[in-house]
Formats: structure tokens, sequence, C-alpha cells
């Protein structure tokens, strides 16, 4: 067992054994995406295992192979209190500095509005400034979402093959 499995299984007391163990136990070992205990716990949502990890002092400053920080998984996840506890930790700028796509924009994709009103809120004139790897700025990729959804809306509500099929045969 290690910690990436702990928080797998949402085991905090075990993960506290398993981290404050007297050998050389690695807290930053890394699953097959770059995951540490601390990304995968953000990703998961993982509230009580990720402010464990960091009281350990787990590193906050982790991203993995694709670019992701705690604060843009965690955002992805859209737990509004565990964003809390990692901007207690480490400021939102900073953050950003080390993503390949800031979180505001991953909660526009998401569309976990509250998160998206909250980065705002925190940096109300950054925003406008912000782009993704791409060079989208937050208003090119809101809109690349709502013509997403758009579509999804309407072949959602287009009748399907069987259903044409049924209609032919009823004339």
């Amino acid at each position: 067992m290690n910690a990436l499995s702990c928080v797998a299984q949402d085991d905090v007391v075990s993960l506290r054994i398993i981290c404050s163990l007297p050998q050389e136990y690695n807290i930053e070992e890394v699953d097959h995406y770059g995951n540490t205990a601390l990304l995968k716990a953000c990703f998961l949502g993982r509230l009580e295992c990720a402010r464990t990890l960091l009281d350990l002092e787990a590193n906050i400053y982790a991203v993995n192979y694709f670019g992701q920080n705690a604060l843009t998984l965690a955002t992805y996840e859209g737990h509004l209190p565990l964003v809390h506890e990692l901007l207690r930790r480490r400021s939102y700028k900073d953050f950003n500095l080390s993503s390949l796509i800031p979180a505001i924009f991953v909660a526009v994709m998401r569309q976990h509005y509250t998160l998206e009103l909250h980065f705002q809120k925190m940096d109300p004139a950054g925003v406008h400034d912000l782009q993704t790897v791409h060079g989208l700025d937050i208003n090119e990729l809101r809109q690349m979402v709502n013509k997403a959804n758009s579509k999804k809306i309407m072949h959602s509500s287009q009748p399907t093959g069987i259903l044409q099929r049924k209609h032919r045969y009823h004339k």
C-alpha cells in the first residue's frame, strides 16, 4: 500500500500512518500520469486526503505529465472546499503560472460557474490577460463551450435511425 492507493480508497487513516513511517517513504511517488498522491486527491475531490498530504508537506507545486496542478485538478472536479484549502496555501496567480491551462479556464470548460465567479473575484483584471497555450482567451473558450453544448442539444433532439424507420413503416 502507498499514498496513491490510500487516496484512491479515501483512506485517510492509512494515509497518515504510511506517510509518517520513519522509513524512507516517498510521498511524491507518481502514477503513470505523473500524478502525486496530492494531485490524485485533488482530482478525486478527496479534501481530507489532500489536507493530510499538505500537512505532511506534500509538494503543492507538483505538476503532472499533462501540465495540470493541484488547483486545476480540484477545479476539474468542481470541489470548492478543496479549492479554498489549496488557495489558503498558495496564491491563485502562482498556481496559474505552473499550469498549461489556468484554473478559471478549467471552470469554464467544465461549467463550474461558482468556481468561475470565485476565480474572477480573486483576479478581476488578470482574467482578461489569461490565455490557453493555444492563445484562446476566456471569451473565446466560453464561446467554444457554448457552441459545443448547443450542438449536443441539437443532436440529442434529432430522432435516431431506429425511430425514423419506425415512422416510415407506419405510413
